[in-house]
């Protein structure tokens, strides 16, 4: 049962990074229908903060995923769980935030990716509290016939 989760968690993580991907392609697709896609006060160079985002929300999900499936003490998997609440809270302002916009499109795969990112907190969740990673010496004594 705990592989299953492992696989879970390691596919939500990727499923989101390449869904926001998306979500910038979306974005960039705009031009080919002649929408202005320039944000306003751009000055023809990239903010350093977009290097940022990209990291957060493309580059170290993929890292992250990568290193779950070779580490997998109780540390890591609350570290795991914990570093996924925020994730999903982001992905909710990021819908909420949608809602103004209207974008059909972006919304329906901003919700996608929030209802993803909520999954992966649960099974997350479920993994840390799993028998398997609780130290013996914390586990409630069995009774033994």
């Amino acid at each position: 049962m705990i592989a299953i989760t492992r696989l879970r968690i390691l596919f939500f993580w990727v499923l989101t990074t390449i869904c926001m991907i998306l979500h910038f392609n979306f974005h960039v697709g705009d031009l080919f229908y002649g929408i202005n896609i320039v944000r306003e006060g751009a000055n023809g160079q990239k903010p350093g903060s977009l290097v940022i985002i990209r990291f957060i929300f493309e580059i170290f999900p993929l890292v992250w995923a990568v290193s779950l499936l070779y580490l997998q003490s109780i540390a890591w998997r609350r570290v795991n769980f914990f570093l996924s609440i925020p994730f999903t809270l982001a992905h909710i302002s990021h819908v909420l935030g949608e809602l103004k916009e209207g974008d059909p499109s972006q919304l329906l795969l901003l919700t996608f990716v929030m209802i993803m990112s909520a999954l992966l907190t649960l099974e997350s969740r479920k993994w840390m509290k799993s028998p398997e990673s609780v130290p013996a010496s914390e586990q409630p004594s069995k009774i033994v016939y």
